[in-house]
């Protein structure tokens, strides 16, 4: 693969960090290569609080993705994700001068940056601005003005920021591993870019990223995210229940979760019977299987009864018409369409990504969804010839790249 463009996500989570390595092809599609993944440390809740640790993860499963790949990375596109992650929606209006009255994209950059004037915190920093939608001259519904004429411009946006000192740990962190940050990604729009179809993300839909220290909501409608929030509440709290509810190790908790976790009674047979080690005493206890459903089945319950009365707080559940897709490890469990389709009454469906290629049957699966959207990302920007790799994330244009987002990503 020597001189051929290789492209990495890279995903730093509360329980695993997964890295992804492709190799461009000629007609802009991507071979996956290699696939690493180590078990997350010096990560609560998305947010790196031991730094070496946290380095040491990520240099364990990009080593294991270069392994089998053959090859060596330098940078990589990033996620970003956890508890300090916060959106919000926002306008902006400005005059076309009448002696030029066609929209040019220094007057995009203009209304965009009028949106987010001054509403920003000084302890947070801006990830993205994403143009959900233009207003010109009365006229809704436009996605790129570019070109139109009119002489008053707004501009919705839907923006995302993060703590300026989580986000300057992450840079640390990668900078000890040596791997150079092409793109921090809100880790949700990544994932619904690998996962979600035309009809979905134009129409409206609910996508719950459900990993271990989190969920992550967003709607899309229109091909954007028009609301986004992160709940900090996921697969560990049903980890955590099992071992207090069973008496057993977390390590043991996590294994039953894994093996026989389930989240409706009717999926198993009340028979049936599992085996769990007590304790640190190594002795073994015959319990039934229904106990597992007994425990898990109401802290899911409870993660879907909170986004739901949120969305219902914010006045979104109406705009979902296309029903709700969950992906990221909790999507695992048997039964949790069914439980979600009760509390939403809407569709719901696992979402998994669908790539085509020689590791589908490593890749193709929820627990790699937003891994999958980075090398989306990656390739997009290389299509376009805007490939940021190489460059430092600070010399970017944040106004430069809200404008071109609709063009390069969706």
């Amino acid at each position: 693969m020597k001189g051929e463009i290789l492209l990495a996500g890279l995903d730093i989570g509360t329980s695993k960090t997964n890295a992804l390595i492709a190799e461009l092809r000629g007609d802009y599609s991507i071979d996956i290569v290699g696939v690493g993944s180590a078990p997350s440390r010096g990560i609560k809740r998305g947010v790196i609080i031991d730094l070496d640790q946290a380095a040491d993860a990520v240099s364990e499963s990009v080593s294991k993705a270069e392994r089998m790949a053959g090859v060596q990375i330098d940078s990589a596109v990033v996620a970003i994700n956890g508890s300090h992650i916060s959106s919000f929606n926002s306008q902006g209006v400005i005059a076309i001068s009448k002696d030029h009255p066609d929209i040019t994209e220094d007057d995009i950059s203009k209304v965009i940056e009028a949106a987010q004037a001054g509403v920003i915190a000084p302890d947070r920093e801006l990830i993205h601005i994403l143009p959900r939608e233009f207003i010109l001259d009365g006229q809704k519904g436009i996605l790129d003005p570019l070109g139109m004429a009119g002489s008053r411009l707004e501009g919705k946006v839907h923006i995302v920021t993060g703590s300026s000192t989580a986000i300057q740990n992450l840079f640390k962190c990668m900078e000890i591993t040596e791997i150079e940050v092409d793109e921090l990604i809100f880790g949700n729009l990544a994932c619904g870019n690998a996962i979600l179809n035309k009809t979905e993300k134009e129409l409206g839909v609910l996508l719950i990223d459900m990993g271990a220290g989190s969920s992550d909501v967003s709607i899309f409608i229109n091909d954007n995210i028009a609301y986004s929030s992160i709940l900090p509440l996921g697969g560990i709290q049903v980890t955590n229940d099992l071992a207090i509810g069973l008496k057993t190790t977390i390590e043991e908790a996590e294994r039953l979760k894994i093996k026989y976790g389930n989240v409706l009674e009717n999926y198993i047979s009340p028979d049936e019977v599992i085996e769990v080690t007590k304790g640190d005493k190594l002795a073994k206890e015959k319990i039934p299987k229904k106990l597992l459903v007994d425990i898990m089945e109401p802290r899911i319950h409870e993660i879907f009864s909170i986004i739901k009365e949120e969305l219902e707080r914010s006045n979104c559940l109406n705009n979902i018409t296309q029903g709700v897709v969950i992906t990221g490890g909790c999507a695992l469990l048997p039964g949790i369409t069914d439980l979600a389709g009760k509390i939403f009454k809407m569709n719901v469906r696992i979402g998994k990504p669908d790539y085509q290629g020689a590791l589908s049957d490593l890749v193709n699966d929820p627990r790699l969804s937003t891994e999958i959207g980075l090398l989306d990302y990656a390739l997009k920007q290389e299509a376009v010839g805007s490939s940021k790799r190489s460059r430092k994330k600070k010399g970017t244009s944040v106004f430069s790249k809200a404008i071109n987002w609709l063009r390069d990503f969706f």
